[in-house]
Protein backbone atom coordinates (compact mmCIF):
# COMPACT_ATOMS: atom_id res chain seq x y z
CA UNK A 1 0.00 0.00 0.00
CA UNK A 2 2.82 2.37 0.92
CA UNK A 3 4.58 1.55 -2.35
CA UNK A 4 1.46 2.54 -4.27
CA UNK A 5 1.22 5.90 -2.45
CA UNK A 6 4.89 6.68 -3.23
CA UNK A 7 4.29 5.93 -6.91
CA UNK A 8 1.33 8.31 -6.95
CA UNK A 9 3.50 11.14 -5.54
CA UNK A 10 6.20 10.50 -8.17
CA UNK A 11 3.66 10.51 -11.00
CA UNK A 12 2.16 13.76 -9.71
CA UNK A 13 5.62 15.36 -9.52
CA UNK A 14 6.59 14.48 -13.08
CA UNK A 15 3.13 15.37 -14.28
CA UNK A 16 3.60 18.88 -12.97
CA UNK A 17 6.92 19.20 -14.86
CA UNK A 18 5.28 17.93 -18.02
CA UNK A 19 2.52 20.50 -17.68
CA UNK A 20 5.14 23.22 -17.37
CA UNK A 21 6.89 21.96 -20.49
CA UNK A 22 3.62 21.83 -22.34
CA UNK A 23 2.83 25.42 -21.37
CA UNK A 24 6.23 26.48 -22.65
CA UNK A 25 5.61 24.66 -25.91
CA UNK A 26 2.32 26.48 -26.34
CA UNK A 27 3.98 29.83 -25.85
CA UNK A 28 6.50 29.02 -28.60
CA UNK A 29 3.66 28.06 -30.87
CA UNK A 30 2.05 31.37 -30.16
CA UNK A 31 5.29 33.10 -31.23
CA UNK A 32 5.28 31.17 -34.49
CA UNK A 33 1.75 32.20 -35.08
CA UNK A 34 2.76 35.80 -34.51
CA UNK A 35 5.72 35.53 -36.92
CA UNK A 36 4.48 38.29 -39.07
CA UNK A 37 4.21 40.54 -36.11
CA UNK A 38 7.83 39.73 -35.14
CA UNK A 39 9.06 40.45 -38.58
CA UNK A 40 7.21 43.65 -38.51
CA UNK A 41 8.84 44.73 -35.31
CA UNK A 42 12.25 43.77 -36.57
CA UNK A 43 11.86 45.76 -39.76
CA UNK A 44 10.86 48.75 -37.79
CA UNK A 45 13.83 48.41 -35.44
CA UNK A 46 11.68 47.64 -32.51
CA UNK A 47 12.94 45.43 -29.62
CA UNK A 48 11.65 41.87 -29.36
CA UNK A 49 10.24 40.88 -25.99
CA UNK A 50 12.73 38.75 -24.02
CA UNK A 51 11.54 35.11 -23.47
CA UNK A 52 12.45 33.94 -19.97
CA UNK A 53 13.75 30.30 -19.41
CA UNK A 54 12.34 27.95 -16.77
CA UNK A 55 13.76 28.89 -13.38
CA UNK A 56 14.13 25.76 -11.20
CA UNK A 57 15.11 27.85 -8.23
CA UNK A 58 11.50 28.88 -7.94
CA UNK A 59 10.62 25.23 -7.18
CA UNK A 60 13.50 24.48 -4.74
CA UNK A 61 11.24 24.41 -1.71
CA UNK A 62 8.79 22.15 -3.44
CA UNK A 63 11.61 19.81 -4.54
CA UNK A 64 12.91 19.59 -0.98
CA UNK A 65 9.46 18.79 0.31
CA UNK A 66 8.89 16.21 -2.41
CA UNK A 67 12.33 14.68 -1.68
CA UNK A 68 11.57 14.46 2.03
CA UNK A 69 8.25 12.86 1.27
CA UNK A 70 9.83 10.39 -1.13
CA UNK A 71 12.67 9.58 1.32
CA UNK A 72 10.21 9.14 4.15
CA UNK A 73 7.99 6.95 2.03
CA UNK A 74 10.86 4.79 0.78
CA UNK A 75 12.52 4.59 4.21
CA UNK A 76 9.27 3.58 5.80
CA UNK A 77 8.64 1.13 2.97
CA UNK A 78 12.09 -0.33 3.47
CA UNK A 79 11.55 -0.61 7.23
CA UNK A 80 8.11 -2.03 6.66
CA UNK A 81 9.52 -4.45 4.15
CA UNK A 82 12.05 -5.65 6.69
CA UNK A 83 9.30 -5.98 9.28
CA UNK A 84 7.13 -7.81 6.80
CA UNK A 85 10.07 -9.94 5.79
CA UNK A 86 10.84 -10.76 9.43
CA UNK A 87 7.21 -11.56 9.99
CA UNK A 88 7.23 -13.71 6.90
CA UNK A 89 10.42 -15.46 8.00
CA UNK A 90 9.00 -15.94 11.48
CA UNK A 91 5.77 -17.22 9.99
CA UNK A 92 7.68 -19.61 7.76
CA UNK A 93 9.80 -20.66 10.71
CA UNK A 94 6.68 -21.34 12.72
CA UNK A 95 5.29 -23.29 9.80
CA UNK A 96 8.50 -25.31 9.57
CA UNK A 97 8.50 -25.92 13.33
CA UNK A 98 4.88 -26.95 13.12
CA UNK A 99 5.79 -29.35 10.34
CA UNK A 100 8.68 -30.69 12.44
CA UNK A 101 6.45 -31.06 15.49
CA UNK A 102 3.82 -32.79 13.41
CA UNK A 103 6.43 -35.12 11.95
CA UNK A 104 7.87 -35.93 15.39
CA UNK A 105 4.38 -36.52 16.77
CA UNK A 106 3.50 -38.77 13.86
CA UNK A 107 6.84 -40.55 14.12
CA UNK A 108 6.38 -41.09 17.85
CA UNK A 109 2.88 -42.40 17.27
CA UNK A 110 4.16 -44.75 14.61
CA UNK A 111 6.87 -45.96 16.97
CA UNK A 112 4.36 -46.50 19.77
CA UNK A 113 2.00 -48.30 17.40
CA UNK A 114 4.94 -50.38 16.19
CA UNK A 115 5.87 -51.27 19.77
CA UNK A 116 2.29 -52.22 20.55
CA UNK A 117 2.06 -54.22 17.35
CA UNK A 118 5.38 -55.93 18.03
CA UNK A 119 4.31 -56.82 21.55
CA UNK A 120 1.60 -59.04 20.14
CA UNK A 121 3.24 -59.97 16.86
CA UNK A 122 5.80 -62.53 17.87
CA UNK A 123 6.93 -63.15 14.30
CA UNK A 124 8.55 -59.70 13.92
CA UNK A 125 12.28 -59.15 14.34
CA UNK A 126 11.84 -56.64 17.18
CA UNK A 127 9.52 -58.83 19.20
CA UNK A 128 9.12 -58.77 22.96
CA UNK A 129 12.31 -59.68 24.75
CA UNK A 130 12.50 -61.47 28.09
CA UNK A 131 15.37 -61.16 30.52
CA UNK A 132 18.60 -61.90 28.65
CA UNK A 133 19.37 -64.75 31.02
CA UNK A 134 16.01 -66.31 30.19
CA UNK A 135 16.19 -65.78 26.44
CA UNK A 136 13.49 -64.51 24.11
CA UNK A 137 9.95 -65.55 23.41
CA UNK A 138 11.10 -66.15 19.83
CA UNK A 139 13.22 -69.02 21.13
CA UNK A 140 11.70 -72.47 20.90
CA UNK A 141 9.66 -73.70 23.86
CA UNK A 142 11.73 -74.74 26.86
CA UNK A 143 10.83 -75.90 30.37
CA UNK A 144 12.09 -75.67 33.91
CA UNK A 145 10.87 -77.15 37.22
CA UNK A 146 10.14 -75.17 40.38
CA UNK A 147 9.04 -76.17 43.87
CA UNK A 148 5.83 -74.38 44.89
CA UNK A 149 3.28 -74.50 47.70
CA UNK A 150 -0.43 -74.55 46.90
CA UNK A 151 -3.05 -74.88 49.63
CA UNK A 152 -0.30 -76.01 52.00
CA UNK A 153 0.67 -78.83 49.65
CA UNK A 154 4.22 -78.95 48.20
CA UNK A 155 4.23 -79.27 44.41
CA UNK A 156 6.67 -79.50 41.54
CA UNK A 157 5.58 -77.08 38.82
CA UNK A 158 6.67 -77.67 35.21
CA UNK A 159 7.01 -74.16 33.76
CA UNK A 160 7.02 -73.36 30.03
CA UNK A 161 8.48 -70.37 28.14
CA UNK A 162 8.95 -69.73 24.41
CA UNK A 163 7.10 -70.11 21.14
CA UNK A 164 6.01 -73.18 19.23
CA UNK A 165 8.65 -72.93 16.52
CA UNK A 166 7.92 -75.83 14.21
CA UNK A 167 8.67 -76.69 10.62
CA UNK A 168 5.87 -76.02 8.15
CA UNK A 169 5.42 -79.73 7.53
CA UNK A 170 4.40 -80.18 11.18
CA UNK A 171 1.92 -77.30 11.04
CA UNK A 172 0.27 -79.01 8.09
CA UNK A 173 -0.16 -82.16 10.18
CA UNK A 174 -1.41 -80.14 13.15
CA UNK A 175 -3.97 -78.36 10.96
CA UNK A 176 -5.38 -81.76 10.05
CA UNK A 177 -5.69 -82.43 13.79
CA UNK A 178 -8.00 -79.43 14.28
CA UNK A 179 -4.94 -77.19 14.98
CA UNK A 180 -4.23 -79.16 18.16
CA UNK A 181 -1.27 -81.16 19.46
CA UNK A 182 -0.75 -83.37 22.48
CA UNK A 183 1.69 -82.25 25.17
CA UNK A 184 3.01 -85.09 27.37
CA UNK A 185 5.49 -85.00 30.24
CA UNK A 186 7.42 -87.91 31.79
CA UNK A 187 9.99 -88.01 34.60
CA UNK A 188 13.17 -90.12 34.63
CA UNK A 189 15.86 -90.68 37.22
CA UNK A 190 19.23 -90.21 35.46
CA UNK A 191 21.50 -90.09 38.52
CA UNK A 192 23.68 -92.98 37.33
CA UNK A 193 23.45 -92.25 33.59
CA UNK A 194 20.65 -94.76 33.32
CA UNK A 195 17.13 -93.54 32.56
CA UNK A 196 14.66 -95.07 35.04
CA UNK A 197 11.07 -93.92 34.60
CA UNK A 198 9.37 -92.87 37.83
CA UNK A 199 6.25 -94.75 38.86
CA UNK A 200 2.81 -93.18 39.00
CA UNK A 201 0.05 -94.79 41.01
CA UNK A 202 -2.65 -92.12 41.14
CA UNK A 203 -4.82 -90.39 38.57
CA UNK A 204 -4.30 -88.05 36.80
CA UNK A 205 -0.57 -88.43 37.39
CA UNK A 206 0.00 -91.76 35.63
CA UNK A 207 -0.20 -93.31 32.18
CA UNK A 208 -1.72 -96.67 31.28
CA UNK A 209 1.48 -98.43 32.39
CA UNK A 210 1.56 -96.71 35.80
CA UNK A 211 4.43 -94.37 35.00
CA UNK A 212 4.48 -90.84 36.39
CA UNK A 213 3.05 -88.71 33.58
CA UNK A 214 0.56 -86.04 32.54
CA UNK A 215 -0.78 -85.02 29.15
CA UNK A 216 -3.29 -82.68 27.54
CA UNK A 217 -4.08 -81.28 24.11
CA UNK A 218 -3.55 -77.61 23.26
CA UNK A 219 -4.13 -75.38 20.26
CA UNK A 220 -0.94 -74.84 18.24
CA UNK A 221 -0.58 -72.15 15.57
CA UNK A 222 2.14 -69.88 14.19
CA UNK A 223 3.18 -67.39 16.87
CA UNK A 224 1.60 -69.36 19.72
CA UNK A 225 3.51 -70.16 22.91
CA UNK A 226 4.25 -68.81 26.39
CA UNK A 227 5.66 -65.26 26.46
CA UNK A 228 6.59 -65.62 30.14
CA UNK A 229 7.31 -68.54 32.46
CA UNK A 230 3.93 -70.21 32.92
CA UNK A 231 2.93 -73.39 34.81
CA UNK A 232 2.05 -76.18 32.39
CA UNK A 233 1.75 -79.09 34.85
CA UNK A 234 1.84 -79.74 38.59
CA UNK A 235 3.02 -82.90 40.34
CA UNK A 236 2.45 -83.34 44.11
CA UNK A 237 5.89 -83.86 45.64
CA UNK A 238 4.62 -86.91 47.52
CA UNK A 239 4.12 -88.65 44.16
CA UNK A 240 7.55 -87.80 42.74
CA UNK A 241 9.44 -90.76 44.20
CA UNK A 242 12.85 -91.65 42.71
CA UNK A 243 14.05 -95.27 42.81
CA UNK A 244 16.46 -94.48 45.66
CA UNK A 245 16.82 -91.89 48.41
CA UNK A 246 19.51 -89.19 48.58
CA UNK A 247 20.72 -86.64 46.02
CA UNK A 248 19.12 -87.51 42.70
CA UNK A 249 19.02 -86.11 39.16
CA UNK A 250 15.58 -86.09 37.63
CA UNK A 251 15.01 -85.46 33.92
CA UNK A 252 11.66 -84.01 32.91
CA UNK A 253 10.88 -84.54 29.21
CA UNK A 254 8.08 -82.67 27.43
CA UNK A 255 6.83 -84.05 24.11
CA UNK A 256 4.72 -82.18 21.56
CA UNK A 257 3.12 -84.79 19.31
CA UNK A 258 0.09 -85.73 17.29
CA UNK A 259 -3.03 -86.40 19.33
CA UNK A 260 -2.96 -90.14 18.60
CA UNK A 261 0.73 -90.59 19.52
CA UNK A 262 1.44 -93.55 21.81
CA UNK A 263 4.15 -93.91 24.46
CA UNK A 264 6.03 -96.84 25.93
CA UNK A 265 8.36 -96.68 28.95
CA UNK A 266 8.15 -92.91 28.77
CA UNK A 267 9.26 -92.74 25.12
CA UNK A 268 7.21 -92.00 22.02
CA UNK A 269 6.70 -95.15 19.96
CA UNK A 270 6.85 -93.60 16.49
CA UNK A 271 9.04 -90.60 15.65
CA UNK A 272 6.72 -89.63 12.81
CA UNK A 273 4.18 -88.55 15.45
CA UNK A 274 6.74 -86.37 17.27
CA UNK A 275 6.76 -82.63 16.46
CA UNK A 276 9.08 -81.35 19.16
CA UNK A 277 10.61 -82.26 22.55
CA UNK A 278 12.52 -80.45 25.29
CA UNK A 279 13.87 -81.47 28.67
CA UNK A 280 15.08 -80.14 32.03
CA UNK A 281 17.40 -81.68 34.67
CA UNK A 282 16.42 -81.12 38.32
CA UNK A 283 18.81 -81.79 41.19
CA UNK A 284 16.48 -83.34 43.74
CA UNK A 285 17.17 -84.16 47.40
CA UNK A 286 14.98 -87.07 48.47
CA UNK A 287 15.05 -88.21 52.10
CA UNK A 288 12.38 -90.92 51.96
CA UNK A 289 13.15 -94.39 50.65
CA UNK A 290 12.91 -94.69 46.88
CA UNK A 291 10.28 -96.88 45.33
CA UNK A 292 12.82 -99.62 44.63
CA UNK A 293 13.81 -99.46 48.30
CA UNK A 294 10.21 -99.49 49.53
CA UNK A 295 9.87 -103.08 48.39
CA UNK A 296 12.78 -103.98 50.63
CA UNK A 297 11.09 -102.33 53.63
CA UNK A 298 7.50 -103.16 52.72
CA UNK A 299 6.94 -106.00 55.19
CA UNK A 300 8.54 -104.11 58.09
CA UNK A 301 6.50 -100.97 57.33
CA UNK A 302 3.22 -102.90 57.21
CA UNK A 303 4.00 -104.55 60.55
CA UNK A 304 4.73 -101.17 62.19
CA UNK A 305 1.47 -99.72 60.85
CA UNK A 306 -0.49 -102.63 62.35
CA UNK A 307 1.18 -102.11 65.73
CA UNK A 308 0.40 -98.39 65.62
CA UNK A 309 -3.22 -99.16 64.73
CA UNK A 310 -3.61 -101.53 67.66
CA UNK A 311 -2.20 -98.84 69.97
CA UNK A 312 -5.05 -96.51 68.90
CA UNK A 313 -7.60 -99.32 69.45
CA UNK A 314 -6.21 -99.77 72.98
CA UNK A 315 -5.84 -96.04 73.76
CA UNK A 316 -8.57 -96.18 76.48
CA UNK A 317 -6.77 -99.13 78.14
CA UNK A 318 -9.36 -101.49 76.81
CA UNK A 319 -9.53 -102.99 73.38
CA UNK A 320 -11.87 -101.49 70.80
CA UNK A 321 -13.03 -104.65 69.04
CA UNK A 322 -14.41 -102.76 66.05
CA UNK A 323 -11.03 -101.12 65.76
CA UNK A 324 -9.39 -104.54 65.64
CA UNK A 325 -11.76 -105.55 62.84
CA UNK A 326 -10.69 -102.43 60.91
CA UNK A 327 -7.05 -103.49 61.31
CA UNK A 328 -7.76 -107.02 60.06
CA UNK A 329 -9.58 -105.59 57.06
CA UNK A 330 -6.52 -103.49 56.22
CA UNK A 331 -4.20 -106.51 56.56
CA UNK A 332 -6.37 -108.52 54.18
CA UNK A 333 -6.41 -105.72 51.62
CA UNK A 334 -2.73 -104.74 51.72
CA UNK A 335 -1.04 -108.03 52.53
CA UNK A 336 -3.10 -111.21 52.29
CA UNK A 337 -4.98 -110.48 49.06
CA UNK A 338 -1.78 -109.35 47.37
CA UNK A 339 -0.51 -112.93 47.48
CA UNK A 340 -3.98 -114.29 46.75
CA UNK A 341 -4.06 -112.54 43.38
CA UNK A 342 -0.51 -113.71 42.75
CA UNK A 343 -1.77 -117.21 43.49
CA UNK A 344 1.00 -117.60 46.04
CA UNK A 345 -0.90 -119.70 48.56
CA UNK A 346 2.15 -120.53 50.63
CA UNK A 347 3.03 -116.89 51.19
CA UNK A 348 -0.62 -116.15 51.88
CA UNK A 349 -0.72 -118.76 54.67
CA UNK A 350 2.55 -117.52 56.14
CA UNK A 351 1.25 -113.96 56.27
CA UNK A 352 -1.97 -114.98 58.00
CA UNK A 353 0.00 -116.77 60.70
CA UNK A 354 2.54 -113.93 61.02
CA UNK A 355 -0.02 -111.16 61.41
CA UNK A 356 -2.17 -113.19 63.77
CA UNK A 357 0.85 -113.61 66.02
CA UNK A 358 1.76 -109.92 65.59
CA UNK A 359 -1.66 -108.78 66.82
CA UNK A 360 -1.53 -111.03 69.89
CA UNK A 361 2.04 -110.07 70.75
CA UNK A 362 1.39 -106.33 70.32
CA UNK A 363 -1.67 -106.53 72.51
CA UNK A 364 0.40 -108.10 75.29
CA UNK A 365 3.05 -105.39 74.96
CA UNK A 366 0.33 -102.71 75.20
CA UNK A 367 -1.15 -104.26 78.31
CA UNK A 368 2.31 -104.30 79.92
CA UNK A 369 2.98 -100.78 78.62
CA UNK A 370 6.11 -102.04 76.86
CA UNK A 371 5.31 -101.04 73.30
CA UNK A 372 7.56 -98.13 72.25
CA UNK A 373 5.50 -95.91 69.94
CA UNK A 374 8.45 -93.57 69.45
CA UNK A 375 10.54 -96.42 68.00
CA UNK A 376 7.68 -97.43 65.69
CA UNK A 377 7.31 -93.89 64.38
CA UNK A 378 11.07 -93.53 63.95
CA UNK A 379 11.23 -96.63 61.76
CA UNK A 380 8.19 -95.56 59.74
CA UNK A 381 9.77 -92.17 59.03
CA UNK A 382 12.94 -93.81 57.75
CA UNK A 383 11.51 -96.78 55.87
CA UNK A 384 8.24 -95.43 54.41
CA UNK A 385 7.34 -92.74 51.94
CA UNK A 386 5.17 -89.76 52.79
CA UNK A 387 2.24 -91.26 50.88
CA UNK A 388 2.57 -94.46 52.92
CA UNK A 389 2.51 -92.46 56.16
CA UNK A 390 -0.68 -90.69 55.10
CA UNK A 391 -2.12 -94.11 54.31
CA UNK A 392 -1.22 -95.20 57.85
CA UNK A 393 -2.90 -92.12 59.33
CA UNK A 394 -6.05 -92.82 57.37
CA UNK A 395 -6.14 -96.29 58.93
CA UNK A 396 -5.71 -94.83 62.44
CA UNK A 397 -8.62 -92.43 61.89
CA UNK A 398 -10.82 -95.29 60.67
CA UNK A 399 -9.91 -97.29 63.78
CA UNK A 400 -10.74 -94.33 66.05
CA UNK A 401 -14.11 -93.77 64.40
CA UNK A 402 -15.04 -97.42 64.00
CA UNK A 403 -17.30 -97.37 67.09
CA UNK A 404 -18.98 -94.06 66.10
CA UNK A 405 -17.20 -92.30 68.93
CA UNK A 406 -14.02 -90.26 69.21
CA UNK A 407 -12.65 -90.44 72.72
CA UNK A 408 -10.34 -87.86 74.25
CA UNK A 409 -7.59 -90.47 74.50
CA UNK A 410 -7.93 -91.43 70.84
CA UNK A 411 -7.96 -87.81 69.73
CA UNK A 412 -4.86 -86.98 71.73
CA UNK A 413 -2.94 -89.99 70.42
CA UNK A 414 -3.93 -89.19 66.82
CA UNK A 415 -2.64 -85.64 67.11
CA UNK A 416 0.66 -86.75 68.66
CA UNK A 417 1.18 -89.43 66.01
CA UNK A 418 0.47 -87.04 63.13
CA UNK A 419 3.15 -84.67 64.40
CA UNK A 420 5.62 -87.51 65.01
CA UNK A 421 5.10 -88.79 61.44
CA UNK A 422 5.91 -85.28 60.17
CA UNK A 423 2.61 -84.93 58.34
CA UNK A 424 1.18 -81.66 57.14
CA UNK A 425 -1.10 -80.68 60.02
CA UNK A 426 -3.65 -78.84 57.89
CA UNK A 427 -4.04 -81.88 55.68
CA UNK A 428 -4.30 -84.10 58.75
CA UNK A 429 -6.99 -81.86 60.22
CA UNK A 430 -9.01 -82.15 57.03
CA UNK A 431 -8.72 -85.93 57.22
CA UNK A 432 -9.86 -85.88 60.85
CA UNK A 433 -12.77 -83.58 60.02
CA UNK A 434 -14.00 -86.16 57.52
CA UNK A 435 -13.86 -88.84 60.22
CA UNK A 436 -15.65 -86.68 62.79
CA UNK A 437 -18.43 -85.91 60.31
CA UNK A 438 -19.31 -89.59 60.11
CA UNK A 439 -19.44 -90.48 63.82
CA UNK A 440 -22.12 -89.94 66.44
CA UNK A 441 -20.23 -88.92 69.55
CA UNK A 442 -17.24 -86.74 70.35
CA UNK A 443 -15.94 -86.55 73.90
CA UNK A 444 -15.78 -82.92 74.94
CA UNK A 445 -16.04 -83.21 78.68
CA UNK A 446 -12.83 -81.34 79.42
CA UNK A 447 -11.24 -78.14 78.15
CA UNK A 448 -8.17 -80.15 77.08
CA UNK A 449 -10.29 -82.40 74.88
CA UNK A 450 -12.01 -79.41 73.31
CA UNK A 451 -8.61 -78.13 72.23
CA UNK A 452 -7.38 -81.48 70.90
CA UNK A 453 -10.40 -81.81 68.59
CA UNK A 454 -9.04 -78.86 66.60
CA UNK A 455 -5.46 -79.99 67.07
CA UNK A 456 -4.23 -76.98 69.03
CA UNK A 457 -0.55 -77.31 69.82
CA UNK A 458 0.84 -76.10 73.17
CA UNK A 459 2.88 -73.32 71.55
CA UNK A 460 -0.02 -71.79 69.57
CA UNK A 461 -1.01 -68.21 70.42
CA UNK A 462 -4.62 -67.17 71.00
CA UNK A 463 -4.52 -65.33 67.68
CA UNK A 464 -3.47 -68.51 65.85
CA UNK A 465 -6.18 -70.49 67.67
CA UNK A 466 -8.80 -67.91 66.68
CA UNK A 467 -7.73 -68.12 63.05
CA UNK A 468 -8.05 -71.91 63.12
CA UNK A 469 -11.45 -71.69 64.83
CA UNK A 470 -12.75 -69.33 62.15
CA UNK A 471 -11.65 -71.82 59.48
CA UNK A 472 -13.31 -74.70 61.35
CA UNK A 473 -16.50 -72.70 61.89
CA UNK A 474 -16.72 -71.97 58.15
CA UNK A 475 -16.00 -75.61 57.27
CA UNK A 476 -18.66 -77.02 59.61
CA UNK A 477 -21.24 -74.33 58.97
CA UNK A 478 -21.33 -75.40 55.30
CA UNK A 479 -22.37 -78.91 56.41
CA UNK A 480 -25.35 -77.81 58.54
CA UNK A 481 -27.53 -78.18 55.43
CA UNK A 482 -26.05 -81.51 54.31
CA UNK A 483 -28.57 -84.02 52.99
CA UNK A 484 -27.05 -86.68 55.27
CA UNK A 485 -28.79 -86.35 58.63
CA UNK A 486 -25.85 -87.81 60.53
CA UNK A 487 -23.39 -85.32 59.02
CA UNK A 488 -25.90 -82.49 59.47
CA UNK A 489 -26.34 -83.19 63.19
CA UNK A 490 -22.59 -83.55 63.75
CA UNK A 491 -21.98 -80.28 61.91
CA UNK A 492 -24.39 -78.43 64.23
CA UNK A 493 -22.53 -79.79 67.26
CA UNK A 494 -19.19 -78.70 65.83
CA UNK A 495 -20.51 -75.21 65.05
CA UNK A 496 -21.65 -74.92 68.67
CA UNK A 497 -18.24 -76.11 69.88
CA UNK A 498 -16.32 -73.66 67.69
CA UNK A 499 -18.57 -70.82 68.90
CA UNK A 500 -17.89 -71.84 72.50
CA UNK A 501 -14.12 -71.90 71.97
CA UNK A 502 -14.14 -68.60 70.08
CA UNK A 503 -15.79 -67.04 73.12
CA UNK A 504 -13.16 -68.69 75.35
CA UNK A 505 -10.26 -67.19 73.36
CA UNK A 506 -11.99 -63.79 72.84
CA UNK A 507 -12.10 -64.26 69.06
Amino acid sequence: MKLIISLVFIILFFSSNQISADNHSLKLDDLKLDLDKKEFLKKNNLDLPVQKDFDISKYRGLIVIVGIIIFFIFFKDQTGFREEEEKHIKKEKNKNQARIDAFVKKSNKNNIDKEIEDEFNYDEEDSWQADESEGSFKDSLKIKVEEQIHENKPLLAIMGFGSFNLEDKYYKLINKDNSEAKFTVYVFDVTNDEEIALQGLEDPYKDDNYLLSQNRTMEVKHGYGYFEWTPMYFFPKTLVVPPYRGERKLKFILYMSSKNAQFENGKIKSEKHLYYSTEFILNYSFEDPGYLEEGKYEDEVNEKIVQLGLAVAYSEKKINQKGVEAIKSWINQKVILKNYFLENTEQEKENKIKYSFLLKNTYQLLKKNKLSLSEIVKELNFKSSASKRYEAMNLLLNIAGSDDRLSAEEDKLLNQTARALELNMDRFQQMKTSTIANIDTIDENSEENEDTIFNFSPNMTNEEKCKKLREEYTRWNRQTNNSNEKIRNQAKKMVELTAKLRKKYNC
